[in-house]
C-alpha cells in the first residue's frame, strides 16, 4: 500500500496486486445471472476452506467472471473450470464491512467512489473480493490517482 484516505464507506487504499492464477466461470453481467452463478460455482468445489472468491467485472464485454485463486489441491483442475489470471498491478481499494446481506448493497456506491478518484485502467477488470461474510474489497485498476 502506498497511500490511504478515509471515506464514509471505508478507507480507500492504493494497493499493488501480483498476477494470480485462478479457476473461473463466466456469466452475463446482470444481477440475476450473477446471483444464480455464485451458488453453482461455489458448490462445485470440495470445500470453500482457504478459497479466495472474487468477481472480475469486464464491463465492456458484459462479462462477470466468478473466480477463485488456484490452490495446490486444484493442480489437475478435475472440475473443468476455465483457467484465468487475476491481473496484477495498481488498484484503488475500498474495503466494505457490515452485516450481510446489507453490506453487498454498498458495492455499487463503493465502485462509483473509486472510479471518481482514479484514472481507471480499462484494460483490466474491476474486482469484488469476498474476503468473508460481511467484508468485501472493491478494487478498481488504476493508471494514476486523481
Amino acid at each position: 500500500m502506498t497511500s490511504s484516505a478515509p471515506h464514509e464507506l471505508g478507507r480507500i487504499d492504493q494497493v499493488t496486486l501480483a498476477d494470480t492464477p485462478a479457476l473461473s466461470r463466466d456469466v452475463h453481467l446482470d444481477t440475476d445471472a450473477i446471483q444464480a452463478g455464485w451458488p453453482i460455482f461455489e458448490t462445485s468445489f470440495d470445500s470453500l476452506q482457504g478459497r479466495k472468491m472474487m468477481g472480475l467485472v469486464y464491463g465492456d464485454a458484459n462479462v462477470y467472471r466468478l473466480a477463485t485463486v488456484r490452490l495446490d489441491r486444484d493442480s489437475d483442475n478435475s472440475l473443468g473450470h476455465a483457467e484465468t489470471v487475476i491481473p496484477g498491478g495498481a488498484y484503488l481499494r475500498l474495503r466494505l464491512r457490515g452485516s450481510a446481506p446489507e453490506v453487498y448493497d454498498q458495492i455499487a456506491a463503493a465502485f462509483e467512489t473509486l472510479f471518481a478518484r482514479a484514472d481507471h485502467d480499462p484494460s483490466r477488470p474491476h474486482i469484488e473480493y469476498y474476503r468473508r461474510e460481511g467484508e468485501v474489497d472493491c478494487l478498481v485498476p488504476i493508471a494514476s490517482v486523481r
